[in-house]
């Protein structure tokens, strides 16, 4: 595509171009507004600004938010370049224009940005053709269509303006107002008759739809200047004897290349594009010195030597690096010869080009040279010369440059961009048109492309070199000077009639345009040429033979390729009896390989008809798409198809997180039920197991109102304590309770106070906390009431602990302070005086105290009766200590202190914490407690113990896992509604699946995605595989990866709601609710923005982990997508195989297939039979421990891309060598994986035993400098000798240990040197303080390798019994589609052959005779053909560019390839009676050489003249093979 940048804004003080419009331009537009027209008008006349002008008054179809364009077409990039900056300067409106081939041209979503922005795009006619047969931009968009230069549109060709209107124009039910632009409204080589001129304008009016207008000369003649046209007279030419003599010797030299190429190349196709190019380079000398002189071709010959290569023009040569040699030895040959005579043993560059006359110039160049001289003192002189030919160009505009008499004139050459010969860049072509603009440069020899195109100034002087060869031509050079006292001159060879009618014929059609636009004599028009089109009715896309064969090479560039392999199609012609048959032979990777056109009567028509039919089949096998492109590839040598910028937006939209409400648990949900009312509530035993067994926990029980699933018994978690400590917990259901009102308000407040004393302690440091203020009691949050239980005996059931409640809530603190009355009426053993008052011993035993003066909670454990503050206690007693720690003077010292233990702080006991040391273990077994004085503790809460305290602890982070559970058994239930599979996966499982590496437990779906993951791989790429047999191994690799990747998993996962089960925070104690401690976050539509903000890095967010009333949290959309492969891989493991495919279907995957698909797999692969000569497959199938059934599964397992003389597939399919070999054991064997394990054991023994495995010298080196503080040192490595010599520099407390090393790798010698340091560091004895990588493997224990999860039953493959028949259908196949052979049979016993030459050239007739024979023996005998040999004869069958023709057409066309004369067949003898006559024929061959050969062959007597002819021919070809002309190295495969 052209430049990103649009060419105007609609910004800016409004632009309107009627102001500066002459009236004509006025009255032109007003008609193009009504109807469609074309402009005829000369150069320089203001079509352009016609255009302008009508899209102004045509401006409220197209400006913004119109959804409707104006499309400018220009047929050249100059022209689209200039006309894009016209229409900006003179309109506000937003123009954008188009060239080339870019990224949007792939994209439809970039097209609708382009079209809703820009209101006027200007593009090559190439470019629109393209969008429209796609469905980039559809004609009913368009509001208005200006063709510049539309005379291009004839209905006879292909120009992309005939398609365009022919295709798309009348298809829409609106189509757009079509305004034409030309100075000539036909085209046509040489001076058309009026008939001619008639028919033109009458189809390009048919065609476009549109009416040709134009302007009377005199009203034109006040505005623009018309030149004065003169014609100067050279010659008469004729050759002089100087210039024979260089012809004669050039055609010396080409012959001598031609040997020396013929004899170099054995590849017919091959030599003859290479003679082809010689040719040319000689016709394009031989050109040079005719035209221009003997000098000219000398210029023109060094020109072609110092090119680097590339082809001219039509008429240009081609000279790849390959064969160059052949070039340089005609041209280094060519040159000295040419030189001979002009320098004369001087130096090129000293050579006096005044003092050259004919014939080292021409009289044509020479009268050049005198009208240059002529009006080189004319003022402000400007001049284009135009000429035919690239070289021609080069040459004059060298020449020219150097004459001293010249010296006026300053030139430049201007030619096409791809033009070959060092061709010019479009800067190049811009820097020198700005020349001449600017005067720099006053004289330009320019061929056809600066005619029309191109922004070049008016110039006073334009002078035809060569003659135009079309009226057009003619006419659009001519206004090239539209100067006033312009000339316009024609050189004309004097004498020539042929050219003196030519320019007549010239000047005289324009007259007859003129009359026939406004008065037109006939309705005769051409025949338009009809196209074949094939239309997607979904998408609207189209394709004709027009654009077939460039669509099919397009597909086939996008076919994976390597360094040995470029895929591309193959052409063969068969005559038929109808017309030319064209087959079509696609590369092996493709969809399919062969396809054959219907009979046609040219090869050209032959061919688009084959390459639309296989578009058509393309299409239909799904290897193009709806819009009728190739699909998706991976063809590593291109940048991916996909947008860069578009790649990454996807991968930052995969890693963005969203926000997502988390589910709660529906048993758990708040009731629509009241706390004050009779309540029946199923009871649940929460089991603790302490590890080790020395601690006491009291026991709990979970109230709920609805049973918990069956699988929540299973509930097993282990809660991690400090210094690896483990309590095991579960649940045990143990029937239904009732619980009265009374019961209820005591159970809410109970779990009230419990969740303040385990988060919210705060509010206990004052004197009154107060319980159960909910007025309406109504429960607004998660609802299970945590609640003490106890056994009155060992065995009996367990009951709820109601004494246990009552006592705590009974406490001091719960008390309202003004009717709360202190009891001092202890004794005084039975009484201890705390801060807060006197209490009961038996009230402070199993309490909770609070310290003010370290502000602190504790359990009371015991009173010491016989230690005080007066005991001693680290050197001092216990008073001491208080009053310097603390600076207290205890008032009571006397008093026995309280053995506490500290209250905990909640913890997330679910956190997987490592595993710590033996000592710190043992300490931790004795419990740590602190000894208080009573007077410094104020009684909180009677009856709460340390054991019960103990239990509080773990619950929270049991009930978050109980939680977590619950939702995954939802989610199982969900699952299971869908599909019975879900039943065998366990809700544990589930969870595991739904829990991230953010929660930091110890289970994780980490494990669970890698393996779903590739079996997600497997069993989509199989599906593909086998239900898209159009698509190569690119496009399956491109749909596979669509399929998996994150951003369609995430869409998957979204639909099914999977977000909601997510686990992707741990669980955070702050963040604990439940009845008795709602959430307070309220979170609705209105908060929900504030409370949760978006667009802040996760990192820097401080509420990431605020929870609110709908349990928000943020998510990656990566962790939804891999929850989903995390899901597949817990089926597996735990169902197996059926009921991970059962999910996949559910989820929304296709990975089904019928068997029938895999059996058409199979049946294809049989076309690789023909290949058996080629591989041993007994060989392999004892390699890899597998007997294939079918046979030609193996062999397309190890067939590369590149190898093509088979009409089967190749290994790129099934994947590269390896990965071949086991999708080739996968598809004969029914998909059993149990083979494929097997293999894969096999194949991976080495890497599955770590027993090859060698760890990085570098990395190990660094670890080890790291661990010991070592500096290491890597200088920048140097190159000498074609090696890069390395230093490793290790620096061990200011001692240096350096090492070097030298390898052709950099990487390698980096490693040899690391390797080094590394044994001279061991043997200092310095090594890892861990253990080595080395190690650890070497101890370590691991598990023997296993399938996991197979239980699906493979598909039934049958033998394939057939596979002689096939092998011998695959041979015949494969001699008869795909490759041919030159099987010159015929009789060889009755020939007469005889070879004459009128040179030294002789042939021995015994030898080629013997030859003859030799090659014969294959399908003859004794003179007699073979039966099944007389097909072969009628229609012969030759390799090459020209295959499956009769022996007479190849000969015909061999001999124009060589430019021989045409071969001649005669008559030789007619005997036999009348009804049985026999026809005998020769055929004369006259092969042009360094001395001409004449070949004559004869044919054998036969019944029919035809077959006479085809014999004789037959011998003609095997003869010129024998001498050369043909390859000798034809081999049947």
């Amino acid at each position: 595509m052209g430049e990103g940048e649009d060419e105007a804004s609609s910004s800016g003080a409004p632009k309107d171009p009627r102001t500066i419009a002459r009236k004509y331009q006025l009255d032109l537009c007003k008609r193009a507004v009504e109807e469609n027209i074309i402009v005829y008008l000369g150069t320089g006349c203001g079509k352009t600004h016609i255009a302008v002008l009508l899209m102004y008054e045509l401006g409220h179809l197209i400006r913004k938010p119109s959804r409707e364009v104006c499309v400018f077409l220009a047929p050249t990039i100059p022209l689209v370049r200039q006309q894009a900056i016209v229409i900006a300067d003179s309109t506000n409106f937003k123009v954008q224009r188009y060239y080339g081939s870019g990224k949007n041209l792939r994209d439809h979503k970039a097209w609708e940005n382009e079209m809703a922005e820009y209101e006027v795009l200007v593009m090559t006619p190439q470019i629109f053709l393209r969008n429209l047969r796609h469905c980039f931009i559809k004609m009913d968009l368009v509001a208005l269509l200006v063709f510049d230069e539309c005379h291009h549109a004839q209905a006879p060709k292909r120009h992309p303006y005939a398609q365009i209107m022919k295709e798309f124009y009348n298809n829409v039910d609106k189509p757009p107002r079509v305004f034409g632009m030309t100075a000539s409204p036909i085209i046509g080589k040489g001076g058309s008759n009026k008939l001619i001129y008639t028919k033109c304008i009458n189809s390009l009016e048919e065609l476009l739809n549109a009416k040709v207008c134009s302007v009377d000369n005199l009203e034109l003649e006040s505005v623009v200047a018309s030149p004065e046209i003169e014609v100067y007279f050279y010659g008469p030419v004729g050759q002089s004897n100087l210039t024979a003599t260089y012809s004669k010797g050039l055609d010396g030299y080409k012959l001598q290349s031609e040997c020396m190429l013929r004899e170099s190349l054995c590849n017919f196709k091959e030599s003859q594009k290479k003679l082809k190019s010689l040719w040319r380079l000689h016709e394009n000398l031989i050109f040079c010195l005719q035209e221009v002189g003997l000098f000219g071709a000398l210029q023109a010959a060094r020109t072609f030597l110092s090119s680097s290569g590339g082809c001219l023009d039509r008429k240009g040569v081609d000279i790849d690096d390959n064969h160059a040699s052949f070039a340089q030895h005609y041209l280094n040959k060519a040159i000295s010869l040419l030189s001979c005579d002009i320098l004369d043993g001087a130096d090129a560059d000293s050579v006096d080009l005044e003092t050259l006359e004919e014939p080292f110039f021409s009289k044509k160049f020479a009268v050049l040279i005198d009208v240059l001289s002529r009006y080189r003192l004319e003022e402000n002189m400007k001049c284009i010369v135009f000429v035919k030919r690239i070289i021609v160009a080069r040459v004059v505009a060298h020449i020219l440059q150097n004459l001293k008499c010249l010296d006026f004139w300053k030139c430049e050459f201007l030619v096409g961009c791809h033009s070959g010969l060092k061709n010019m860049s479009r800067n190049k072509m811009g820097s020198i048109i700005e020349k001449f603009s600017s005067g720099e440069v006053n004289l330009l020899v320019a061929t056809s492309v600066g005619e029309e195109g191109l922004d070049i100034q008016t110039c006073c002087l334009v002078v035809r070199f060569d003659l135009p060869e079309t009226v057009s031509s003619f006419i659009q050079s001519r206004g090239r000077a539209r100067m006033n006292k312009s000339k316009y001159i024609f050189l004309l060879e004097r004498g020539n009639q042929s050219q003196e009618k030519l320019v007549g014929d010239y000047i005289t059609g324009e007259s007859i345009m003129d009359q026939e636009i406004n008065l037109r004599t006939s309705n005769d028009m051409f025949d338009c040429l009809e196209e074949n089109i094939y239309r997607v009715n979904d998408t609207g896309a189209s394709i004709s033979t027009a654009c077939s064969v460039s669509l099919l090479h397009c597909y086939c560039d996008n076919l994976p390729r390597d360094m040995f392999f470029v895929p591309s199609p193959a052409f063969f012609y068969v005559d038929d009896v109808e017309g030319i048959v064209c087959r079509l032979i696609l590369p092996p990777n493709a969809a399919f390989r062969q396809v054959n056109s219907q009979p046609c009567p040219s090869k050209d028509e032959a061919k688009r008809d084959a390459c639309l039919k296989a578009c058509i089949r393309l299409h239909e096998l799904g290897a193009l798409t709806d819009f009728l492109l190739p699909g998706q590839g991976s063809r590593k040598t291109k940048i991916s198809t996909i947008d860069i910028s578009e790649s990454n937006k996807a991968e930052d939209e995969s890693f963005r997180e969203e926000l997502h409400e988390m589910l709660i648990p529906a048993v758990l949900r708040p009731s629509r039920y009241k706390l004050d009312c009779l309540l029946n509530l199923h009871f649940y035993y929460i089991e603790f197991i302490p590890k080790p067994a020395d601690r006491r926990y009291q026991m709990f029980g979970i109230f709920v109102i609805d049973a918990l699933p069956k699988e929540a018994e299973k509930l097993d978690v282990e809660l991690h304590l400090a210094r690896a400590r483990i309590v095991k917990a579960g649940i045990k259901y143990l029937g239904m309770i009732t619980f009265n009102k009374e019961e209820m308000m005591l159970a809410r407040n109970f779990q009230e106070m419990c969740l303040k004393v385990l988060l919210d302690r705060s509010e206990f440091t004052s004197s009154y906390v107060m319980l159960g203020n909910d007025a309406a009691l109504q429960m607004d949050s998660t609802f299970y009431l945590l609640l003490p239980i106890k056994q009155k005996f060992y065995g009996d059931k367990f009951m709820i602990d109601w004494p246990a409640v009552k006592r705590c809530l009974s406490s001091p603190v719960f008390q309202d302070p003004r009717g709360l009355s202190l009891h001092d009426s202890y004794l005084p053993n039975e009484s201890l005086k705390l801060l807060d008052g006197t209490y009961s011993k038996a009230d402070v035993i199993g309490s909770l105290v609070f310290a003010p003066h370290n502000n602190l909670f504790f359990f009371v454990d015991v009173i010491l009766d016989e230690v005080n503050a007066k005991s001693e206690f680290k050197g001092a007693t216990y008073a001491e200590y208080f009053k310097e720690r603390f600076h207290i003077e205890l008032s009571h010292p006397e008093q026995p202190l309280l053995k506490a233990k500290q209250l905990f702080n909640l913890r997330n006991l679910l956190h997987n914490r490592q595993l710590e040391s033996t000592e710190s273990e043992g300490r931790e077994l004795m419990e740590h407690f602190v000894e208080l004085p009573p007077e410094l503790c104020s009684l909180k809460i009677t009856g709460f113990s340390k054991d019960m305290g103990s239990s509080l602890s773990l619950l929270p982070s049991l009930m978050f896992r109980l939680e977590n559970l619950l939702v995954a058994i939802e989610l199982k239930d969900v699952m299971l509604s869908y599909f019975p599979e879900a039943s065998q996966i366990s809700a544990s499982g589930i969870l595991e699946a739904l829990t991230t590496e953010r929660c930091l437990e110890r289970i994780s779906l980490e494990r669970f995605e890698v393996l779903g993951d590739a079996f997600l791989k497997y069993a989509v790429g199989r599906h593909s595989f086998i239900s898209y047999e159009g698509l190569d191994e690119g496009q399956l690799t491109r749909r596979r990866s669509d399929i998996v990747n994150n951003s369609n998993l995430y869409e998957l996962s979204i639909r099914r709601n999977l977000q909601v089960y997510i686990r992707d925070q741990q669980f955070e104690p702050t963040q604990f609710f439940a009845l008795g401690r709602p959430c307070k976050v309220v979170c609705n539509p209105e908060t929900e923005e504030s409370l949760h903000p978006k667009n802040i890095d996760p990192d820097k967010r401080e509420n990431c982990n605020l929870r609110c009333t709908k349990s928000h949290h943020w998510l990656h959309r990566k962790t939804i997508a891999d929850v989903v492969e995390a899901l597949l891989g817990a089926f597996i493991v735990e169902s197996g195989f059926k009921a991970a495919f059962a999910f996949l279907h559910w989820i929304g995957i296709k990975v089904n297939f019928k068997d029938s698909a895999l059996y058409r797999v199979l049946d294809a692969s049989s076309a690789n039979l023909s290949l058996m000569n080629y591989i041993n497959i007994s060989e392999l199938e004892e390699l890899i421990g597998y007997k294939f059934k079918h046979k030609g599964l193996l062999i397309q397992a190890f067939v590369h891309p590149s190898f093509n003389k088979h009409s089967g597939g190749c290994y790129q399919v099934l994947g590269d060598i390896v990965e071949s070999c086991v999708g080739a054991v996968l598809l004969d064997s029914g998909f059993n994986l149990n083979n494929v394990w097997k293999l894969m054991l096999m194949l991976l023994k080495p890497i599955l035993s770590f027993c090859d495995m060698h760890i990085n010298p570098m990395r190990e080196l660094r670890e080890l400098c790291q661990c010991n503080a070592f500096e290491l040192g890597l200088p920048k490595p140097t190159k000498a000798d074609g090696e890069f010599h390395v230093k490793v520099e290790v620096n061990i407390n200011g001692k240096m240990i350096s090492c070097a090393a030298a390898n052709r790798n950099s990487k390698d010698a980096r490693k040899l040197a690391a390797q080094d340091a590394l044994s001279k560091l061991k043997n200092y004895g310095y090594k890892h303080k861990s253990k080595s990588l080395e190690e650890i493997l070497r101890v370590a224990t691991k598990k023997e390798s296993e399938l996991i999860g197979y239980d699906e039953e493979p598909i039934k493959v049958e033998d394939d019994i057939s596979l002689e028949t096939k092998n011998l259908h695959a041979n015949r196949e494969m001699e008869g589609n795909i490759f041919f052979q030159n099987n010159e049979a015929s009789s060889i016993r009755r020939y007469e052959t005889s070879i004459q030459s009128t040179g030294d050239n002789k042939v021995d007739n015994n030898d080629a005779n013997d030859g003859r024979m030799n090659k014969s023996n294959v399908i003859t005998q004794n003179g007699c053909l073979l039966r099944g040999g007389a097909d072969k004869i009628n229609k012969k069958e030759y390799h090459g560019d020209m295959v499956h023709k009769t022996a007479r057409s190849f000969l015909y066309e061999l001999c124009a390839a060589n430019y021989w004369k045409r071969p001649e067949f005669d008559l030789c003898k007619d005997e036999g009676p009348s009804h049985l006559r026999k026809f005998t024929f020769k055929v004369l061959v006259q092969i042009m050489g360094p001395s001409a050969t004449i070949l004559e062959c004869y044919s054998d007597p036969k019944l029919h003249k035809k077959a006479a002819q085809e014999h004789a021919a037959q011998g003609a070809l095997w003869c010129l093979k024998q001498l050369g002309y043909l390859p000798k190295d034809e081999t049947r495969v």
